[in-house]
């Protein structure tokens, strides 16, 4: 599959301060790809520049197949963009606002297939004042979705949303990206929106790239810490704690939490079963995002 986008060193400073470093990535034609990081990581600094509302002080920026500098006319009528504050004509109504873009493109656009798009059908002619914070967020992906666009990039997209709302955009997304073969690319504080939604993550610090990984290779089970449930967790805990395979047993009420030397589980299962004990789950401990992301950050 061919790489909708290329960076290589990319870099951005200002004046004496990198906010961006020598952050080389490829996010593949029609994948959802999550760039995380915490507070001044070079989040937002790096999405400007992929979208071209940024210019790099340094290295190399394919999109789409092209040189954003160079090709920046072209690219630009084939992206959407939604920034973390949308800004809009208050005085205007959404369709308006939408208009005031399609003219700016200089293309006849159907408005009502954006607004019905982002849920906005209903509130196409209210002014941009009366709307809420959310509403305003919906407003700027009709907006990003008016040119129909092959690339999408996102700012904290569900910000201002409330939880049915933050359902709907990644239901949205994920459409697009299967459907329309629509890429992604955004970020995100709210780690389960990356892990129900994101093909891979990015971990970028201080403007580095600190890793980047499939999100489903993340998500797997991790067969050292697993849940037992037993009818007798504190007797048998005592047994397992004499066991040099094991690292460490903790009780609690009908089952116990055993953290293994290696992956066997096959072993740990036997071991209670020859020991007298009835075994009636045996549970991995599932891996989360938020476990990959601060054991990056910390090593």
């Amino acid at each position: 599959m061919p790489n909708c986008i290329e960076t290589t060193s990319l870099t951005k400073r200002f004046g004496s301060t990198v906010a961006v470093d020598g952050l080389s990535i490829e996010v593949q034609s029609g994948e959802i790809f999550g760039l995380l990081g915490p507070n001044g990581a070079g989040k937002s600094t790096t999405l400007y520049m992929l979208s071209g509302l940024m210019r790099p002080s340094a290295g190399s920026l394919t999109v789409l197949g092209k040189d954003i500098r160079k090709d920046f006319l072209d690219i630009a009528a084939r992206i959407g963009v939604v920034p973390e504050r949308p800004v809009f004509y208050d005085y205007l109504s959404a369709r308006q606002n939408l208009m005031v873009s399609a003219q700016l493109a200089g293309r006849s656009l159907t408005l009502d297939r954006a607004l019905d798009r982002a849920g906005l059908l209903h509130a196409a002619s209210k002014k941009v004042r009366t709307f809420s914070s959310g509403m305003r967020q919906r407003l700027a992906l009709a907006q990003a979705l008016l040119l129909e666009p092959e690339l999408l990039i996102l700012d904290e997209p569900a910000n201002g949303l409330d939880p049915e709302g933050s359902r709907w955009m990644l239901q949205l997304l994920r459409q697009l990206a299967d459907e329309a073969n629509v890429t992604i690319v955004f970020s995100s504080h709210m780690l389960h929106e990356v892990e129900a939604l994101c093909d891979r993550v990015a971990i970028i610090s201080q403007g580095r790239l600190m890793a980047c990984e499939r999100t489903d290779a993340l998500l797997s089970y991790d067969q050292t810490r697993v849940e037992v449930l037993l009818d007798a967790p504190e007797a048998a805990s005592r047994k397992l704690d004499d066991q040099p395979w094991t690292v460490s047993v903790s009780v609690r009420p009908g089952r116990m939490e055993v953290v293994l030397r290696e992956p066997n589980t096959h072993q740990l299962i036997a071991f209670l079963v020859n020991a007298g004990y009835r075994v009636s789950g045996v549970i991995p401990q599932r891996r989360t995002l938020q476990d990959y992301f601060l054991k990056v950050l910390n090593s």
